[in-house]
């Protein structure tokens, strides 16, 4: 049983750090402002300052956009089989706790490592192969847990070179209230009809 629920939790691991970012049109939920660069006088405090302005402007763009979000259809990126969902993201305790570490890097590496650690909420509907069933579905599962980003400093900046979000806990609505899940949630729904209009309704080109 113990086994099994490990399983479970590094699957899930996995499929939600997976699906970090990504939107309908294959790009990145971040703000379009670049990142100001830091080219001089590098020190710890600096690019840990630059870091934390960073993850503060992601979320305060998630947040502010959650609403949009929230009806905007996405596809499962790199997959060999289309499915869609859609899904949004809060974050509890804002920017104020996110745990930032920093590490020099190694000589003829990036002068600096990141570990950034802090909670997050995602709520995500089932993955369908019908753009449009995807789109009215309201019925979303709830994943709280810890985010884990690791970044690199690179040309006056940081970049993201890994991302994990670590389940802790999933809840279904039921009985106007969320509920911690008893067992498996599924995840992705049998195929259905809308599957097929679709693909017709791609021929001739009538999909948004």
């Amino acid at each position: 049983m113990a086994r099994n629920l490990m399983v479970r939790k590094g699957l899930a691991i996995l499929l939600l750090g997976f699906l970090i970012g990504c939107s309908s049109a294959n790009k990145p939920r971040v703000p379009a402002e670049p990142d100001a660069l830091i080219k001089e006088d590098l020190t710890e405090d600096k690019v840990k300052q630059a870091l934390q302005a960073k993850l503060a402007n992601q979320i305060k763009y998630l947040e502010e956009n959650r609403e949009r979000f929230k009806n905007q259809v996405v596809e499962m990126p790199s997959s060999d089989t289309k499915y869609y969902f859609k899904y949004y993201d809060e974050f509890p305790e804002g920017p104020d706790k996110v745990n930032i570490t920093i590490t020099p890097g190694e000589p003829f590496s990036a002068p600096y490592l990141a570990d950034a650690k802090y909670r997050k909420v995602r709520y995500q509907t089932r993955y369908t192969k019908s753009e449009g069933r995807a789109g009215s579905d309201t019925d979303f599962i709830r994943d709280e847990g810890i985010q884990k980003d690791v970044y690199e400093f690179n040309s006056g900046a940081w970049q993201l070179r890994s991302s994990v979000f670590e389940v802790t806990k999933t809840s279904i609505y039921k009985n106007e209230q969320w509920t911690p899940s008893q067992g498996r949630i599924k995840r992705v729904e049998e195929e259905k009809p809308e599957y097929f209009i679709d693909k017709v309704r791609s021929l001739f080109g009538l999909l948004d």
